[in-house]
């Protein structure tokens, strides 16, 4: 993949995010300015709850689709793929029944506050269709059919979301926190089915249920229920601070934190959507040992995404208040907490693709331990630091965590591959 290509596909997924982004912006605007702050926090906490189930439930097959799909559509071998989607199908059917049972045991007997049951439960509803979207677009990404990775995901289903909020209002109904909620759960399962129908003879199919091959779905499972873990870091990790603010701080505290954290990701997407783009070339360049191409990839990718990021910051830190109290006056305060995540993206740009390389060589039970400890160290610093700075005190905490997860991604890396994928390596090989 030329350089060109490279940017005109992250220029157009990009563009395809922003426009997303548009939507859930002004749909958060039309939130924040007819529901209280703290009823905002209910409902970014069961959005992120979704987000999350969502990773427990593929239990980490859309992640490995990324790369093994890819793998296997190289080299022409259709029955493997079915017994991928299989595998996914079986592991997702046993996940969901371990999920209705947490969410049955919690809201029964352990959770007591009301608007935290309703994130649980809608975000449970919402496990299985969000599931589908996530395994679809990967699928669709490995097929290298980049619109229908993207544009269902980013555009129809914040769409579809943004006008049934806005209908309700023009029409004068009160919505209330739990029609939102369904509303969002309706908006996934409309997508999933859709991809689904559109990729037909490549998609999921009932009957790869009875495809499966034992040995195989073991290695898959073992590499999956990683990267699931991974994900939690890589991919959920702007859901994974909403619903821990979730348990330390005020709902509408919450609404502050799950806004600056939304707006991070808008920017953490840069990184994974390019990431994407060149995985397929990535993995096809790895897999024919041609470290030459991978490194001209690599070095290419962490450019676009330093710079775009370093540009973010920038603006962020000159006008990210102004911006914010758009939302209303009280979301203004959010504007240190929105660079402090900006800052926490910029360090895992700088860190580049380790993480993938990771996975391409089939080490992602290895680096699983780092995004495990990374979690670790992100809550015991909210713990710490919340008592003392409040919900900026997560900011810094995320910024604590990324570093210590680069960190140790570099290293292990190095030590299981012999090579990393991040701009400092690069530069001194070069």
């Amino acid at each position: 993949m030329t350089l060109g290509k490279m940017l005109q596909l992250m220029v157009g997924s990009v563009g395809l995010r922003f426009a997303g982004a548009g939507l859930g912006l002004l749909t958060q605007l039309a939130l924040t300015h007819n529901f209280a702050p703290a009823d905002v926090g209910i409902i970014f906490l069961g959005m992120s709850m979704a987000a999350v189930l969502s990773m427990v439930a593929a239990a980490g097959y859309p992640l490995l689709a990324l790369t093994q799909l890819p793998r296997f559509f190289t080299l022409k071998v259709s029955n493997l793929v079915r017994a991928f989607h299989g595998a996914f199908l079986r592991d997702t059917a046993f996940s969901l029944v371990l999920i209705f049972l947490a969410v049955l045991i919690s809201t029964i007997w352990i959770v007591t506050d009301r608007g935290l049951n309703l994130a649980i439960i809608f975000g449970a509803l919402s496990a299985l269709p969000s599931a589908f979207v996530r395994y679809n677009s990967m699928l669709a990404n490995s097929l290298r059919r980049y619109q229908l990775a993207f544009v269902p995901d980013f555009i129809f289903r914040p769409g579809l979301f943004f006008i049934y909020i806005i209908a309700a209002f023009a029409l004068g109904a009160h919505l209330s926190v739990m029609h939102v909620l369904a509303a969002f759960v309706l908006s996934n399962a409309i997508v999933a089915i859709g991809q689904t129908v559109i990729l037909r003879g490549h998609g999921i199919r009932l009957s790869d249920w009875w495809q499966v091959r034992p040995l195989l779905t073991r290695v898959l499972r073992r590499r999956a229920v990683a990267l699931a873990i991974v994900g939690a870091v890589t991919v959920m990790f702007a859901d994974i601070v909403t619903l821990f603010g979730g348990f330390v701080l005020p709902h509408d505290q919450v609404a502050i934190l799950g806004l600056a954290v939304r707006l991070a990701g808008i920017a953490g997407f840069v990184i994974q959507a390019t990431q994407q783009f060149i995985l397929p070339d990535l993995t096809q360049a790895l897999t024919q040992q041609n470290d030459k191409l991978a490194d001209e990839l690599l070095v290419k990718l962490n450019l676009l995404t330093a710079l775009t990021l370093a540009t973010g910051l920038l603006v962020t830190i000159f006008f990210g208040g102004f911006f914010l109290s758009f939302f209303g006056h009280v979301y203004r305060s959010g504007q240190w907490l929105l660079v402090l995540f900006l800052v926490g993206q910029s360090i895992r740009a700088l860190s580049g693709m380790n993480q993938n390389l990771l996975s391409i060589g089939g080490h992602q039970v290895r680096s699983a331990g780092a995004c495990i400890i990374g979690l670790l160290v992100f809550a015991i610093a909210s713990f710490a630091l919340v008592a003392s700075y409040g919900f900026i005190g997560v900011g810094y905490a995320a910024v604590i965590a990324e570093l210590v997860w680069a960190v140790m991604l570099a290293a292990q890396v190095k030590s299981l591959m012999g090579r990393r994928a991040d701009l400092l390596w690069l530069f001194l090989k070069i």
